[in-house]
């Protein structure tokens, strides 16, 4: 009984010790499997983060050689005579009689077959009418939603890839009575979010547009949606000073126009300087992905240990991750 008792034993500590072998290699395996998921967990929620961010990073470089357009072509006029600008400015206001007084018989891009010239490029009184250098007529500032962007001349896609566009057939935007300015912006680009954010604005919203110098505040008073084909509320209305914004709508479909419109009017200085900052650029479907993906990370980083014990007192090591005794 007591040989059997201590056969048991013996046999009992070479299970154990073989167990114990046993539950230790599988405990390696278990922890290189955890290191390479949590490696491996780590790699695709970084290349998530920076599929998401792509975007905005684009657009953060797109604003910033936006707006160093804009100090570009200010600081080149403010290095000419008042007399060169304001001569701009005396031509541009000529241009906006002439227009009133024979009519607004085209607005926008018509290309001659024959030239596959446009018909703003074929003007060459437009063209060069404010032109500060490289197409560059002046500004928009629109400080609700963070907007800077240089106004070109014409509203071809290969000015609107660059900035926004002065709609030809409209009023140059120097103000006065009798004017009506379209000004044009892409929305929806991956690379820069122009008039993406257009939509945002309200009845007594705010914007200025800057000129040879000359800086223009406008306030919104109506908002509507057009055929791409109506041009009715982009004319002349005698005795106003008025600017539409014009983009696409609705968002990624663009089977319509959004026209965002404002008269003249004396604007604070804060409203008219004050721009978006930081993520509040960000449309809201972009800052919820990026909620979702730092949020989601840590989750995908952490596995559960389940410790529980053998009968025999050993540890024990499952292949599905639970480690026992």
């Amino acid at each position: 009984m007591g040989l059997s008792g201590s056969a048991d034993q013996e046999w009992w500590a070479v299970l154990g010790i073989d167990v114990i072998r046993a539950s230790w290699k599988a405990r390696r395996r278990l922890l290189m499997r955890r290191k390479l998921l949590s490696v491996t967990s780590i790699v695709l929620v970084v290349l998530g983060l920076g599929v998401i961010a792509m975007p905005s990073v684009l657009q953060a470089r797109a604003a910033a050689a936006q707006s160093s357009v804009v100090m570009r072509s200010e600081r080149e006029v403010s290095g000419w005579s008042n007399r060169r600008a304001e001569g701009k400015l005396k031509e541009a206001r000529a241009y906006n009689r002439a227009l009133a007084a024979r009519g607004q018989y085209i607005f926008g891009e018509t290309r001659d077959p024959f030239t596959d010239s446009t018909e703003s490029v074929s003007d060459k009184t437009y063209e060069s009418a404010l032109d500060t250098g490289d197409g560059v007529m002046g500004s928009i500032v629109i400080p609700k939603i963070g907007v800077n962007l240089p106004i070109y001349h014409g509203a071809s896609e290969s000015v609107l890839e660059l900035g926004a566009g002065h709609l030809y057939g409209s009023s140059l935007p120097v103000g006065g009575a009798d004017t009506h300015t379209v000004i044009t912006g892409h929305r929806g680009l991956v690379k820069a979010l122009m008039f993406t954010r257009l939509d945002e604005l309200k009845p007594g919203d705010v914007f200025r547009i800057t000129v040879m110098g000359k800086t223009l505040g406008y306030r919104i008073d109506r908002i509507s949606v057009i055929e791409p084909s109506d041009v009715s509320k982009l004319r002349i209305v005698t005795g106003e000073d008025r600017v539409t914004l014009m983009t696409c709508t609705p968002y990624g479909v663009n089977t319509h126009r959004l026209l965002v419109s404002a008269l003249r009017a004396d604007i604070p200085a804060q409203a008219s300087t004050s721009t978006g900052k930081g993520l509040c650029a960000l449309p809201a479907p972009v800052l919820m992905m990026y909620a979702l993906a730092l949020l989601g990370a840590p989750l995908m980083l952490q596995r559960p240990i389940e410790v529980a014990r053998h009968s025999s007192g050993v540890m024990i090591v499952h292949a599905h991750g639970r480690v026992s005794k």
